[in-house]
């Protein structure tokens, strides 16, 4: 990668870099600060801290290119909404001669509950919304260690978003222009790159291990081993990149590349150094969730047991037995609350009470019973219940898999047995009870 090529030249790094560390004379930029007043405190603060903030600022802006250099010729790529400390993680590693290890990072964190808040970003991009479902099903089923299935279906995802986005070709078209301005993910080492890895052709079968989405030799049925979390989590990571590439497209539809009137050195200081604390601080509660999730386990219930007065606070099986109970008081309101939505805007609940009022009010529940409770992953349990209702003046009976999923108050990732969060049924068990 040549240096006149890199993220770190992209114009809002640029910007930093000649508002800070473009002071190359500490000297010379104490006679500047000496214009504001020798007793402001606060300023000399900032002074004294500005060689660790500038060698902190120079860090954090090769980070990007650190990472692309390591990781995009096999198939990974830095891009805006990546988890920094992943990154800096995987740089380290890298550079300590660890790729592989590295990369085991990367495709546990790709195909983990913690993708979860970067999926409810997708309802805000028409061409992501239109596909939120297939999205939905490849993002359960690589929870659930499905990759045979969530590949193909990203793969397609990912082709067809672009070929909307583009109005004319596809990802994985050699014409199909994947750069932005001023953007990390469409910067010429980022999509553009894996995109020439993924279509690498594939022309002769292949029963051995692959860990690149090769999309040719998956989707023609080439190559026949491409189930594994390296393969799902690259292609994650592209839908992600894909994300911000139309970001940073309609950003510069709506605010095309001006001359921008740069601010003080006092507000870059601190600006950079809140930048750096938010960094700090968000490596942190990761490296946190991330050990509480190595040191998960799933419960083993006996179904003798599975009464309600043994339901803890915060499990999947009592919001399965408040759903029940709202649902034979016919409160469908209460029921819409329980739905899990991935969409990140605000949800109508008097919209969606409706929705299951026209869904459930000709079907009278009269028993319940949980019969299983099958945790699947730290955020994913299954609660299957043996269920009668009448529906049409006639009695049925049904097993219902509900499957649960659970986040903190604020919508972030959470973990089964942890305090203070939230289960939500995926609705899909109601669009059954026809039949």
């Amino acid at each position: 990668m040549e240096d006149k090529n890199k993220i770190s030249d992209n114009p809002s790094y640029a910007k930093l870099r000649t508002n800070v560390l473009g002071f190359s004379n500490l000297g010379r930029l104490i006679k500047i600060f000496s214009f504001f007043g020798s007793k402001d405190d606060k300023l000399e603060n900032a002074l004294s801290a500005l060689p660790a903030l500038k060698k902190q600022t120079e860090y954090f802006l090769q980070l990007p290119d650190r990472f692309n250099e390591h990781f995009s010729k096999s198939g990974w790529i830095a891009h805006e909404s990546m988890n920094m400390p992943l990154m800096e993680k995987a740089i380290e590693l890298a550079d300590h001669d660890q790729s592989n290890k590295a990369s085991n990072e990367l495709a546990d964190y790709f195909t983990s509950p913690q993708i979860a808040w970067l999926l409810n970003r997708f309802r805000t991009s028409p061409e992501l919304a239109l596909r939120y479902n297939l999205i939905e099903f490849a993002y359960l089923d690589t929870l659930e260690k499905r990759f045979y299935s969530a590949v193909p279906l990203l793969l397609m995802v990912i082709d067809g978003i672009v070929n909307d986005i583009s109005k004319s070709k596809g990802f994985f078209s050699e014409g199909t222009d994947l750069t932005a301005w001023d953007s990390i993910a469409a910067h010429s080492s980022g999509l553009s790159s894996i995109r020439d890895v993924f279509n690498a052709p594939r022309k002769k079968t292949n029963d051995l291990e692959i860990f690149l989405p090769y999309r040719n030799g998956i989707i023609h049925g080439r190559d026949l081993k491409y189930d594994n979390a390296h393969v799902v989590g690259k292609c994650w990571c592209t839908l992600f990149a894909i994300f911000d590439w139309k970001q940073a497209l309609q950003k510069q539809k709506d605010n095309p590349p001006a001359t921008v009137k740069l601010p003080t050195v006092r507000e870059s200081l601190h600006q950079i150094k809140k930048t750096l604390d938010d960094i700090q601080k968000f490596k942190s509660l990761n490296d946190k969730l991330k050990k509480e999730i190595e040191q998960w386990k799933p419960r083993e219930i006996d179904p003798s047991v599975i009464k309600s007065k043994n339901f803890t606070k915060y499990s999947p099986e009592e919001e399965v037995d408040a759903l029940v109970k709202n649902w034979m008081n016919k409160n469908y309101g209460k029921i819409a609350e329980q739905q899990y939505h991935f969409a990140s805007k605000a949800v109508n609940l008097g919209k969606e009470a409706g929705k299951v009022r026209s869904e459930l009010h000709d079907k009278v529940l009269k028993e319940a019973d949980i019969i299983s409770i099958n945790d699947v992953s730290p955020a994913i349990s299954v609660v299957t219940i043996n269920i009668k209702y009448e529906f049409n003046e006639a009695l049925m009976e049904k097993q219902i898999a509900l499957r649960m999923i659970c986040a903190t108050e604020s919508g972030e990732t959470a973990i089964n047995g942890q305090k203070n969060i939230k289960w939500r049924f995926i609705n899909k068990f109601m669009y059954d009870l026809y039949f």
